[in-house]
């Protein structure tokens, strides 16, 4: 029998099946500003000639306009295409010419835009030349074999412009509710070193999205903080990021965030947690779920085709995560430890005791023991004198609570007009419906208080007065009575950092 050859063949109507992709509403729009940020890669140096004489920078703007049939806009400032490359991008599964940056298949714009909507056209125009391309498509008009782009062409444009705009429309995903919260926050990580570094502005509805990871680290006690570098490579490919342990963590808050190229394909509260270091099933609830954290980049290891996370080839995912397991091993037991059990560093332990030592045996302190004493009559006269000259219309922090019926407000006043040889502390408890603290912020010894330790100082002088309050309402102003009920409120952070 003779051989006989067969082709492979794609018709018109896959773009049909796009609709159905497993996209997100931010993974799709992510193809977009791939796109666009690796227009800008590619022509870095014409760009930030350009954006120099313009006062600008590399700006995507998206925006949904959710009334009547719904239109989801996307447009740039990047480099822009000329007819060639306009073609090109449109060819559905032609990957580009550099295939090591984020668009590298030749497929996300095209299947993000059919997954959107059944309309969609490309406007753009290309730095340094003066022709404007426009190009629309019909996508259930291509499937049925109608794969005209409808072009149209305008020229004598300056060739300083530069931009590409896409709008869609006959939509079949529509955003509302939630889901538009939801793609702020997923879009912000997505791109957040382009937003944190200064080269991308990007807009979502109108608005710059904004960086916020103030991580805060717990810290050793030498007060060094639990985040470290790290770096390895499994076979050729080359693995590198950060880890660390939250002081007060939230399921949310941990797990590795995953970069590709510059830009996360999983971020928190949806980031990749390695069965090896947090357990099956994505991780329980426990400390190292909520605490144990990191950036992992892995330019050189395949990403889906949807860009929202890895696609392992062979064993590397066992590999990786055999030696994020290594790496991360006392970092886990940091932040598994019960904090109300850690114990601290023998040193520091014994340093902070001969620091105290010296102060005791120190001839001032000698001489304040010694000193006459005002009595109580005029301590408490002087107390009050200084709590009514204190403005608390406006306080600095306040609550309140419900105590044998009745509600008592707590007014807590940071108050920098007092002076520095004014009491540390002023209360006021003799009422049942409130407590007042003050607390002076001129005082020599908040000087000597590092930033981070503010917060306990604030505790143990507002617990002071609940303490001294509630004792009143049991009529004793005995000292150990005051000592245990202060105790019982100081447990309550610990209490709040293991839900």
């Amino acid at each position: 029998m003779e051989n006989q050859s067969m082709k492979l063949e794609l018709g018109l109507d896959v773009i049909r099946s796009y609709k159905r992709m497993a996209y997100e509403p931010w993974t799709a729009l992510g193809e977009f500003v791939d796109n666009s940020t690796q227009s800008y890669f590619n022509n870095q140096e014409a760009l930030d000639k350009a954006f120099a004489g313009e006062g600008d920078k590399l700006t995507v703007r998206i925006v949904f306009e959710k009334d009547g049939a719904g239109v989801l806009r996307i447009s740039d400032n990047a480099m822009g295409m000329n007819r060639a490359e306009l073609e090109h991008a449109m060819h559905v599964g032609l990957p580009p010419a550099n295939r090591k940056g984020r668009s590298r298949y030749g497929l996300g714009m095209k299947q993000a835009a059919c997954w959107f909507g059944n309309k969609w056209t490309i406007i753009t125009k290309k730095l340094g030349e003066t022709s404007e391309y426009t190009v629309s498509l019909d996508v259930d008009k291509a499937a049925e074999g109608d794969g005209d782009l409808h072009e149209k062409v305008s020229t004598g444009h300056s060739p300083d412009e530069h931009y590409t705009r896409i709008e869609i429309t006959d939509l079949n995903q529509r955003l509302h509710g939630r889901t538009l919260g939801k793609v702020r926050q997923y879009l912000t990580g997505m791109y957040s070193l382009d937003i944190d570094s200064g080269r991308l502005i990007l807009q979502w509805q109108n608005s710059p999205l904004t960086v916020e990871n103030n991580w805060d680290f717990l810290s050793n006690s030498l007060g060094e903080k639990y985040q470290r570098d790290f770096e390895f490579k499994v076979d050729s490919k080359k693995a590198w990021g950060w880890v660390g342990v939250l002081a007060s963590g939230a399921r949310s808050k941990a797990g590795f965030a995953i970069a590709h190229n510059g830009r996360f394909i999983r971020v928190w509260p949806n980031a990749w947690r390695p069965e090896d270091l947090f357990g099956s099933a994505e991780g329980s609830n426990d400390l190292v779920n909520q605490r144990l954290l990191g950036v992992i980049h892995l330019d050189d290891f395949e990403v889906s085709h949807t860009k929202d996370a890895i696609h392992w080839e062979g064993d590397e995912e066992d590999s990786v995560q055999e030696s994020l397991k290594s790496i991360c091993a006392d970092y886990r037991e940091v932040a598994k430890e019960n904090r109300k059990r850690r114990t601290h560093n023998e040193a520091a332990i014994q340093m902070a005791a001969k620091v105290l030592e010296a102060e005791l045996k120190s001839a001032i302190l000698v001489d304040q023991i010694a000193a006459p004493t005002p009595e109580p009559k005029v301590i408490l006269l002087d107390e009050q004198a200084l709590v009514e000259e204190t403005d608390i219309s406006a306080s600095d922090f306040s609550t309140q609570f419900v105590y044998s019926g009745s509600t008592v407000r707590v007014i807590g006043k940071l108050d920098s007009t007092k002076s520095q040889n004014d009491p540390y502390l002023m209360l006021e408890t003799t009422h049942d419906d409130r407590i007042v603290v003050i607390i002076n912020m001129n005082h020599p010894q908040v000087g000597t208080i590092e930033e981070n330790g503010l917060a306990n100082y604030f505790r143990y002088c507002t617990y002071d007065a609940i303490a001294e309050w509630r004792a009143r309402r049991m009529h004793t102003i005995e000292p150990s009575t005051i000592r245990k009920l202060k105790d019982d409120y100081l447990r309550v952070q610990f209490e709040l950092n293991m839900d």
